[in-house]
């Protein structure tokens, strides 16, 4: 049959039919147009197309909605907030959960949601409630101006994570879908892309993360450098400024960077091979795309240069990489078996076990999207000739080489690790993270596979060429499939010899996951060859039949992406209960009526760090980047409360709740977990060798063996009792105690639930604020077991032996009982404070042992160097205003000296006092003081983050640049009386080629 010679139709709008859509003709040179061969918009083979397209958009429909399911209707939270409840101190409130399904995304409820709660409720550019503070909103880490951010500022926050992941879905669809179109693939196949990417690994585990709100702009990226590339035109260059800066303003800079390096390399390839003998137009092309990235790097630069000025204030360790820090080979099976290396369900063991979590090491893409992979690679000549020029060529090769960096390392990633200007991007980043524009080009080549599939013949190589038979046709191809075989055997045999190193179990586990992966990629591979074999159907007997299987055949693929990306997303997905998304405990409630303008520490068991602000209370714990100058005063004290550079958090232990450091930064109170050691003496109750049973809400009443002040009583078991063996649930037991002075007047009490085994020989304390006690007082405990049955305990003389823990002159005061145990800090000075008097220490460490010694008064500030002279005297200090981003206060002062703030704003604050600019003065090693003299002044302190200022103007310069050219580019076609979509005829620089018939299924 003989066929028309086409043109390279690269100028086709986004909207158009393209290679396998119903439009006719396509914009030539002037008013001359190159005519298509095509079916008739009504004929079968049309009609078949636009089946397999509505088959397309309900894949990715059952994708998106069935996966996200239930909290798209508010049933559920799409977060893992059950996980969080399952921790104090709402275990101990008796808040319930449903089961926790993921426990590898505490992130997410540490870090994600707190901030961003804050963030909605006050647009703080600074977040005062952690870490001694830290920047919130003035920089991109929180992505708080990502439009894919939206959600959480327009719905109810614990609904949000539903949507936004549902508008990450349509971003990474949308994207593909007109790169893909852009590169001439039918609309079936661009969905289908669409689908992949999205339902791909990073995508999918990275949930809430800013780290996919980044990378469900790279697919907009592409489509808009190949938009330019494409039609040349100003317009085009400019708005590539638009999914920079968004991506830019997705706050997570190493999936930014290895992207933009990534379309970079594509724009460069592009370019030149499309206007390889036209040095004038490479030149202007490459300087349109580089000044599109620059305008939208401008257009970010509100938040970029912020985070760059606070960025070198921030304790950054551990952050280096070695050519050896790659993923695992054995990684690589998570490809068609998500789970084959364990689960994050400790319902459905095993857990995870490659040393590298889960969520740094999926590299999910599908079975049915491999094989297409496989196809596309493997159809050189006809992907070659599909696409635009070089673009197959970039894809595959780009892909090779990412997969190279990703899974093995060496010397190439060694070089990009030292490479000037690339250092910070490969040398600071885990390369891992680059798994996002890997499965991006993955998604990419599964698309042109299909595509490839869908075609009515093969697609010839060039005008006139007939791809000859024999082995130069079927070498490239045998060569693909059989070193895709290679790859399958050598990553199952990496996989399955790290699970025989664990245990048999594991390698069971391993195979049953892998198989139904294979499975999966069998039925691909089915309907790729009813596909490939069932093609030139015209004049044929059988043709109608065929086509038909042609049909059922690329739903059964689309179906196949759709249905295993569902599996897993639900998999993963934890789904929590709205009782579960912050809810306030007894704790909570005392802090926030008691706290103040102070803050408070907890030690890891008691408190879920970094949860602090959502609920707007100041404290000393957090999850987030700490001030290096900060970092180095807290750890000065006993124990390391910094294990990793962006967790804060302290132990149970008395020398850290003492510690004249947290006086220092007006800590108020310490907080720890009923369980945990209870500070004071304790006094273990002394058996005769006998036993008792405590009945279930049986009272029984025992004197105690010290008189005054007391923190805790308990008994003994004699055995170890199981909660299962108690014959109830963790929630619902408890022990109960009830103090009475000898008159039998009722002193104090508490009750503690039993949420764990009670140990045979260790006391079973509970803790009860009885501080107040006078010294003498003779105490009686009436104790009340609340059970189904009851605990054998130590006894002497018939009578429960009783541990008891009496208060001690150590500076705390046990004040709340309850979900926690919250001690008075009775040294801690108050946050904002008058010093009087000042030492000049320039040494560091030096200061850092004088503060944490308790040797510095409380009227006392130390400076780094010599500052304004001090007269020694008192000072009153009134806090007007205490809030995120301003701080204010009136001093009346006797004399000149100092007001100190204990908070973490030696970066990005400024200070005025009565309206003029007053220096703010680095202190007490991480904290800041301000000069004040004799008399009555305010006192300001404002957050003015670093290049605040120019960022703005500079971003207000780009947004009016981008403005400007789009209304030019509309006046200019407006006057010419032409479309703005018609764009710059290109048929004249591309080499005429030989399609197939556009059409996708017959």
């Amino acid at each position: 049959m003989m066929r028309s010679k086409q043109l390279d139709t690269t100028a086709a709008g986004d909207g158009a039919g393209g290679a396998l859509g119903a439009r006719g003709d396509v914009p030539g040179s002037g008013s001359t147009t190159a005519s298509i061969q095509t079916d008739h918009p009504t004929s079968p083979a049309t009609r078949r197309s636009r089946l397999l397209t509505v088959v397309a958009v309900v894949a990715v429909a059952l994708f998106a909605l069935w996966g996200i399911g239930g909290p798209l209707l508010g049933t559920s939270v799409l977060g893992p907030t059950n996980e969080m409840v399952a921790a104090n101190p709402y275990i101990e409130a008796g808040i319930r959960s449903n089961p926790v399904t993921n426990f590898m995304m505490d992130d997410i409820y540490t870090a994600e949601l707190p901030n961003t709660i804050l963030f909605k409720h006050t647009g703080a550019g600074w977040n005062p409630y952690e870490s001694g503070g830290t920047p919130l909103g003035s920089i991109p880490d929180g992505s708080f101006y990502s439009p894919l951010t939206l959600p959480f500022l327009v719905l109810p926050t614990w609904l949000a994570p539903a949507y936004e992941r549902l508008l990450e879905i349509i971003c990474a669809v949308g994207g593909c879908f007109l790169f893909l179109r852009r590169l001439r693939l039918s609309r079936p196949a661009a969905l289908a892309g669409g689908l992949v990417f999205a339902s791909s690994g990073f995508m999918v585990v990275w949930l809430t993360f800013p780290h996919t709100r980044v990378a469900a702009f790279i697919p907009a990226l592409f489509w808009m450098l190949e938009r330019f590339i494409q039609r040349r035109r100003p317009l085009d260059a400019a708005l590539i400024a638009v999914p920079v800066a968004a991506m830019l303003l997705g706050g997570f800079p190493s999936v930014a960077g290895y992207s933009l390096l990534a379309a970079a390399a594509y724009a460069l390839v592009r370019v030149l091979a499309q206007y390889r003998h036209k040095l004038v137009r490479i030149v202007r092309l490459l300087l349109g795309v580089a000044g599109g990235v620059c305008l939208g790097v401008a257009l970010a630069a509100f938040q970029l240069l912020p985070f760059l000025g606070f960025y070198s204030s921030y304790l950054i360790e551990g952050r280096s990489q070695s050519a050896n820090q790659h993923l695992d080979i054995a990684s690589l099976i998570t490809i068609i078996a998500p789970f084959g290396l364990g689960t994050v369900d400790p319902t459905r063991p095993p857990a995870w076990y490659l040393p590298t979590n889960l969520v740094e090491s999926m590299s999910y893409l599908g079975s049915a999207a491999i094989v297409l992979v496989v196809v596309a690679v493997a159809g050189a000549r006809a992907g070659r000739a599909l696409l635009p020029r070089a673009a197959w060529l970039f894809l595959v090769v780009s892909t090779f080489v990412w997969a190279e960096l990703i899974y093995v390392g060496g010397p190439p990633l060694a070089v990009l690790q030292q490479a000037p200007g690339l250092r910070a991007l490969f040398g600071g980043n885990y390369i891992g993270r680059s798994r996002s524009i890997l499965c991006f080009l993955l998604a990419a080549l599964a698309a042109v596979g299909l595509d490839l599939l869908l075609r009515r013949r093969a697609v010839r190589s060039g005008a006139g060429t007939r791809i000859r038979d024999g082995w130069r046709r079927w070498s490239w191809p045998a060569v693909v499939w059989l070193g895709a075989g290679g790859i399958a055997a050598v990553t199952f045999w990496s996989a399955h010899r790290l699970a025989a190193r664990h245990s048999g179990t594991k390698v069971q586990f391993l195979d049953h996951q892998v198989a139904y992966g294979a499975v999966l990629v069998i039925a691909a591979l089915v309907a790729a060859v009813v596909l490939a074999r069932s093609a030139d159907t015209a004049g044929s007997r059988h043709g109608a039949a065929r086509r038909t299987a042609r049909v059922l055949a690329a739903s059964a693929l689309l179906l196949l992406i759709a249905g295993q990306g569902v599996s897993f997303v639900r998999s993963y997905y934890p789904h929590s209960q709205k009782s579960t998304f912050y809810p306030v405990t007894d704790t909570h409630e005392y802090l926030a009526a008691n706290l103040g303008d102070q803050r408070y520490a907890t030690s890891y068991q008691s408190m879920v760090f970094g949860t602090t602000t959502a609920y707007e209370l100041r404290s000393l714990d957090g999850h987030a980047f700490i001030n290096k100058e900060f970092a180095a005063l807290v750890r000065g004290m006993p124990g390391n409360p910094i294990p990793y550079p962006t967790y804060l958090y302290f132990d149970a232990s008395q020398a850290q709740a003492t510690s004249p450091i947290l006086d220092l930064l007006g800590t108020k109170y310490f907080v720890t977990a009923p369980e945990e050691n209870v500070f004071g003496n304790l006094v273990r109750g002394e058996s005769d060798g006998g036993s008792v049973r405590l009945a279930p809400e049986a009272p029984v009443t025992v004197t105690l063996p010290r008189t005054g002040p007391t923190r805790a009583v308990g008994f003994t078991p004699i055995s170890t009792v199981t909660l299962q063996q108690l014959g109830s649930q963790s929630q619902t037991s408890s022990v109960e105690v009830v103090l009475r002075d000898a008159s039998g007047t009722e002193v104090a009490s508490a009750s503690r639930r039993v949420t764990s085994t009670l140990q045979a020989g260790t006391p079973f304390l509970v803790p009860i604020a009885g501080d107040g006690i006078p010294a003498a007082t003779r105490l009686t405990a009436t104790i009340t077991l609340h059970a189904r049955t009851g605990v054998t305990v130590a006894a002497r003389a018939q009578a429960p032996t009783v541990s008891q823990v009496t208060g001690a002159d150590d500076g705390l005061r046990l004040v709340h009982t309850g979900a926690s145990v919250v001690y008075q800090r009775l040294n801690a000075q108050p946050r904002i404070r008058w010093a009087g008097h000042a030492i000049v220490q320039p040494d560091q460490q030096a200061r850092v042992s004088a503060l944490a010694s308790g040797s510095v008064g409380s009227d006392t500030v130390v400076l780094s160097s010599p500052g304004a002279t001090v007269a020694g005297t008192t000072a009153k200090v009134d806090v007007l205003r205490d809030d995120p981003d301003v701080i204010t206060a009136q001093v009346d002062a006797a004399g000149s000296g100092y007001l100190v703030v204990a908070d973490a704003d030696q970066t990005g604050w400024a200070a005025t006092v009565d309206g003029r600019s007053a220096e703010l003065v680095p202190a007490d090693q991480g904290i800041v003081a301000v000069p004040v003299a004799a008399g009555q002044h305010t006192v300001e302190l404002r957050l003015a983050a670093p290049h605040l200022r120019l960022g703005t103007a500079v971003t207000g310069a780009a947004a009016i640049v981008l403005i400007v050219v789009i209304l030019a580019d509309l006046w200019w076609w407006h006057r010419r009386g032409r479309r703005p979509g018609d764009g710059h005829p290109v048929a004249s620089d591309v080499t005429p080629t030989t399609p197939s018939t556009p059409e996708a299924v017959s």
